[in-house]
């Protein structure tokens, strides 16, 4: 469930970002492959996105 909150709270600011960038290109660009690659890492990060229990210790 966390996933699915993460999730859409990440594509409101990234609409929010692409819509401030409106008339420029190329920073529509670079903030959304920004943005898509930080919520990569975080999703793989967090313990809590990942769906794991926060005190597992990784292997």
């Amino acid at each position: 469930m966390a996933k699915i909150a993460f999730t859409f709270l990440w594509v409101t600011i990234l609409v929010i970002v692409n819509k401030a960038l409106d008339d420029i290109t190329w920073a529509q660009y670079v903030a959304t492959f920004l943005l898509g690659g930080l919520y990569a890492i975080l999703l793989s990060k967090v313990k809590v996105l990942n769906g794991k229990p926060a005190s597992e210790e990784p292997k």
